[in-house]
């Protein structure tokens, strides 16, 4: 769908859909983990950045690997509680799926992702052999009760929602995933 704005939790954000539209319910899933994580944190820091493959796979298990080696450094080095993440497959001209991906941290433990970004190259070309790209303003610090802040990071993590390079894997396999972080109890 070609949409400039989404609804999510009765606020109104504006999207990047305008190309090639975006899938609305995968990107009110994304919106609605960086809300979520806003709600447990009133500082997130989101980290951007894309992790490639040499060869195409069947399944996202890369994925699930690589989330398991990174989150025990992030919670050992970070001493943090919860860690929030967005990823999106993608095959466009290449052969092999590439993977948008989005890092939601506690903002009051992490203010620049360099540890981090260092980290996530380390774990991907030399564990799980493939090569990682970091985009230029790779990262946003948002505030709690700041819209323009989280607007911002809104219109960067709505692009991986696009339609274009979706649906070119098997039926089993998704296209992209979130974490699961629920919203802390008596707040919404």
């Amino acid at each position: 769908m070609k949409t400039r704005f989404l609804e999510v939790n009765e606020q109104i954000f504006w999207v990047n859909g305008k190309h090639s539209g975006i899938y609305s319910a995968m990107a009110k899933k994304m919106i609605n983990q960086v809300v979520v994580m806003l709600n447990h944190h009133s500082k997130v820091h989101l980290v951007r950045f894309d992790l490639r493959l040499y060869e195409f796979t069947q399944t996202n298990q890369v994925i699930t690997k690589f989330n398991r080696i990174l989150f025990k450094w992030l919670k050992r080095s970070y001493n943090l509680k919860r860690i929030g993440f967005i990823w999106c497959r993608e095959i466009e001209t290449a052969k092999q799926q590439h993977y948008h991906y989005v890092l939601m941290l506690d903002g009051h433990k992490i203010r620049h992702p360099h540890d981090i970004l260092l980290k996530v190259k380390t774990v991907w070309e030399h564990q799980l052999q493939g090569s990682q790209y970091t985009p230029k303003h790779c990262y946003y610090n948002i505030k709690r009760g700041d819209y323009n802040s989280l607007q911002q990071a809104i219109w960067r993590i709505s692009y991986l929602a696009k339609v274009r390079g979706k649906g070119q894997k098997p039926p089993q396999t998704k296209n992209y995933s979130t974490s699961r972080i629920k919203h802390k109890l008596g707040s919404q």
